[in-house]
């Protein structure tokens, strides 16, 4: 007999970073319907005999090494999943449970090759993060600081700046997750430039044609989509203000303070389509 299909939010109620909930916001636009919420941190512990329910795994993965893999009740589509480093021997593990639900679609080539190399057919489909709608050219708008307090900034920059932070006091997901959606409105309503030190402030951004200048490591695996999808990614401690208020940064790390938007119109349909195949298949598959 056939069982309606159930869908559910992955959601963090702990942590207070605002980056999981624009996470979970931008996974919910590709979902027919949202039946329920599971915790990223608690996958494991959903009842195996409750109702089979599909859920996207955008999002990174460490946490408990008893954590894994989720309950048999929950069917993952594998798009945007990243695993840090110390989580890939608990994934070793567990290497034929990925190998059931491949290809994997990760947020970054590193994860990939990672499974690449276990023998787990992969790919690097990035963030979904990176599938929320172009905005309409605005006038004027504000520049915008997030959590780049520790970033030497210029002063016409800085002067007149919207500084934002998105780490927040634990509230549950209901209430960060309505904090994460006004921020994405003010962040399209009125940002001219967003300056970030944060991943899932650049990406939506990025998605929605505002302009970002964003300052990380390259040499973090994590981030490195920020690179892929054709934006630098400036050296966070050459510009900090205790360093000589980033005087080595001016120096060796020139930042284009005035960048252009960037299309990524085709790395969303990609994305948006990664998603909706699993999600056929899932519906057409004899799963109860």
């Amino acid at each position: 007999m056939y069982q309606p299909r159930r869908f559910a939010q992955l959601v963090c109620n702990g942590g207070g970073n605002v980056g999981d909930d624009i996470q979970t916001l931008a996974a919910n636009q590709h979902l027919p319907s949202i039946d329920d919420s599971i915790d990223r941190d608690e996958v494991h512990l959903r009842a195996a005999g409750a109702p089979r329910t599909a859920l996207i795994m955008n999002g990174w993965f460490s946490g408990d090494p008893n954590g894994w893999p989720p309950s048999p009740s929950i069917h993952p589509i594998f798009v945007g999943f990243h695993a840090i480093e110390s989580f890939r021997p608990v994934l070793r593990r567990h290497i034929d449970y990925l190998r059931r639900f491949a290809p994997i679609g990760c947020r970054d080539q590193g994860t990939a090759e990672f499974l690449r190399k276990e023998g787990v057919d992969a790919e690097t489909t990035y963030c979904l993060t990176l599938t929320f709608p172009t905005r309409e050219p605005i006038d004027g708008g504000k520049v915008f600081l997030v959590d780049a307090q520790e970033i030497s900034i210029p002063k016409a920059l800085a002067k007149n700046a919207v500084k934002v932070t998105h780490r927040i006091a634990p509230v549950g997901h209901e209430g960060s997750m309505a904090y994460a959606q006004k921020l994405l409105d003010l962040y399209r309503r009125e940002a001219k430039l967003v300056v970030t030190t944060r991943l899932h402030a650049a990406l939506p951004c990025i998605a929605m044609g505002i302009p970002v200048v964003y300052f990380g490591s390259d040499a973090d695996e994590r981030t490195s989509i920020i690179r892929d999808v054709g934006s630098p990614i400036y050296d966070r401690l050459m510009h900090r203000k205790s360093a000589a208020r980033g005087a080595v940064g001016k120096l060796l790390n020139t930042v284009d303070w005035e960048p252009a938007p960037l299309d990524v119109s085709a790395v969303k349909l990609s994305l948006a389509n990664a998603v909706a195949d699993r999600i056929a298949a899932y519906r057409d598959s004899s799963e109860t």
